[in-house]
């Protein structure tokens, strides 16, 4: 196997596209090595990443929160800054595995891996993110709503790289919180997850933002439950009205993890306690 190390973005851009679809990208190496070591993937050429220093950090640009793909959950997880705009994002980066694996593992990964148990991706959705790609054909910045298209599958090319991803800077007064629930409290994925953003004005919900995860192919808004308690107060009845709008929302399933009658379940808990905590 061709393992290659390139310094720069547009190196690493250029040996994509020389290999025409026959490389692989390597970030913090956290699920794909293990993926080619059980033999449920494979590779002529391995890119990694690791030397490219302008794709890690977390910085503000034009009024954009801009993070490196290379950027890993344990960075994510102890920036300050990142703490004070976007807590959402920084609480969903310290729910990730192990320290070992927050200090492996990067954003960029976890948004590519598609897996719809992902702890940062609900967070981005709410945020409003867009995923940034490169090829030789230039920059082609992507939704995140629209990125993943089911379990480990994505509208990436073979010839792009994600480098970036960015989202504008949240108001100072925003209610932010992330929420998951697992096999245990720590290192354990997913079995449901909900990111929770709005505001509160006299103490009525405003910009209501809220997506859960594992309970459907990807990451999904849920529209219904942010009507529902948009321009609301919220009392008993409209989180009552709001949990069962997220029942349709979502399409949860049975899986080895959990059933779905408990995730339907699990995600109106997970609501019922943002809703009180953030008000």
């Amino acid at each position: 196997m061709e393992f290659l190390r390139p310094t720069s973005v547009q190196e690493a851009v250029e040996a994509l596209a020389v290999r025409q679809g026959r490389a692989r990208i390597l970030a913090g190496g956290t699920d794909l090595v293990v993926r080619l070591k059980d033999g449920l993937e494979t590779a002529r050429s391995l890119i990694g990443l690791g030397r490219c220093v302008e794709l890690r950090g977390v910085r503000e640009e034009s009024g954009q929160i801009v993070i490196g793909a290379m950027t890993t959950h344990e960075e994510l997880a102890r920036s300050m800054f990142l703490r004070r705009v976007a807590p959402v994002l920084a609480e969903a980066a310290e729910e990730v595995g192990s320290v070992q694996i927050r200090q492996r593992g990067t954003i960029g990964g976890n948004v590519v891996n598609a897996s719809p148990s992902a702890d940062l991706v609900p967070p981005l959705h709410v945020l409003g993110a867009t995923v940034v790609l490169v090829s030789r054909a230039g920059v082609r910045p992507l939704g995140i709503e629209e990125f993943a298209t089911g379990p480990k599958q994505t509208r990436i090319r073979p010839e792009e790289l994600l480098v970036e991803l960015r989202f504008p800077r949240p108001r100072e007064d925003e209610l932010q919180r992330y929420f998951k629930l697992g096999q245990r409290r720590a290192l354990a994925c997913a079995k449901v997850s909900l990111a929770f953003r709005a505001r509160s004005t006299a103490g009525v919900l405003r910009d209501v933002r809220i997506a859960c995860g594992a309970v459907a192919p990807t990451v999904v808004r849920a529209r219904e439950a942010e009507r529902a308690l948009e321009g609301t107060l919220p009392t008993a009845d409209a989180i009552r009205r709001a949990c069962a709008a997220l029942a349709r929302d979502i399409r949860p399933i049975d899986d080895v993890r959990s059933t779905a009658a408990w995730r339907l379940a699990a995600c109106a808990e997970l609501l019922r306690r943002a809703v009180p905590e953030l008000v």
